[in-house]
């Protein structure tokens, strides 16, 4: 067994940065990984490990991942978790899309699914607030049907009592699972197809019109953005939002889903991966830097 030090908050908070989206992404692009592993050794409390350190990187990794899944359960894992414990399991990833930060009018949701459902996610960990709560739920109902809050199970009564009843609730629970205490009620009185053009990137939103109406507008490029609106808000906004769903879609990377459906990355880094896409070159890079020996 490993010696467990003990941490204070400084240091889970070092260690959180370098157990990140961002910082997997950096493991994929250099092979001088020297700056890192002298940062991951100094806030694991290395020197402390009397017996069976890590012999690599990647273990190290894991290791850190552990520690703080006990003692500071960051934005990261609950997004890795999502994605592990709750998408890989109900949903084929051929047929399904899990999107990293998407902006839905002036809100930014932790997670959104969509295959022949749409669901957001939002992540309340023990270190948030639910100040925006609100805001951000209204917004979110302006271009999907079910959102969901994802917190950790010790805080279930809490939200069970701020959450409108048609809100669901996911719970991180205590032996690590991911455990559905109330299902979503699907809703449409509030979709909007100005929110849902407006959470679009422009070849986006031309092919959403040009699917619905079978042409392009012709505008000016200042009047473009509008003009696409206009041809929108002729329409129901659940015709909108089936084609729309259909759009977003299209962002699923197959050659990344056949990655993750074989095995062949660590499980703590699965949701960096599948939101990085990453190419042959940087996904070699990657493993090359999990396997460098630390002894």
């Amino acid at each position: 067994m490993i010696s467990i030090p003990t941490y204070d908050k400084g240091q889970l908070r070092e260690l959180a940065s370098m157990v990140s989206h961002a910082a997997f992404k950096r493991l994929s692009s250099s092979s001088n990984q020297s700056s890192y592993i002298q940062r991951m050794k100094k806030y694991t409390g290395w020197k402390e490990m009397s017996t069976e350190r890590p012999t690599k990187l990647g273990d190290l990794i894991a290791h850190s991942y552990q520690i703080l899944e006990q003692h500071y359960r960051h934005e990261y894992l609950y997004k890795n978790k999502l994605l592990n414990d709750y998408v890989q399991k109900k949903y084929a990833l051929d047929d399904t899309i899990l999107l990293n930060e998407f902006r839905v009018g002036q809100s930014i949701a932790d997670a959104v699914l969509v295959n022949g459902t749409n669901k957001v996610f939002e992540i309340k960990t023990e270190l948030d607030s639910p100040e925006r709560l609100q805001s951000q739920l209204e917004d979110y109902y302006k271009a999907f049907t079910e959102v969901y809050v994802f917190t950790h199970t010790t805080l279930a009564d809490k939200y069970l009592n701020l959450l409108p009843v048609h809100v669901g609730l996911l719970l991180y629970t205590a032996n690590g699972s991911v455990y559905e205490l109330r299902a979503a009620t699907a809703r449409t009185e509030s979709l909007d197809n100005t929110f849902m053009m407006g959470s679009l990137r422009k070849p986006e939103y031309t092919k959403l019109v040009k699917q619905l109406v079978g042409f392009i507008p012709e505008a000016t490029p200042a009047f473009y953005y509008r003009s696409c609106l206009e041809v929108l808000r002729q329409f129901p906004v659940e015709q909108v939002q089936k084609e729309y769903c259909n759009i977003l879609k299209q962002r699923i990377d197959h050659q990344t889903n056949t990655y993750l459906n074989e095995g062949e990355v660590p499980a703590y880094m699965n949701f960096s991966f599948y939101q990085s896409q990453f190419n042959k070159k940087s996904y070699l890079t990657m493993i090359n830097n999990l396997s460098k020996n630390l002894l």
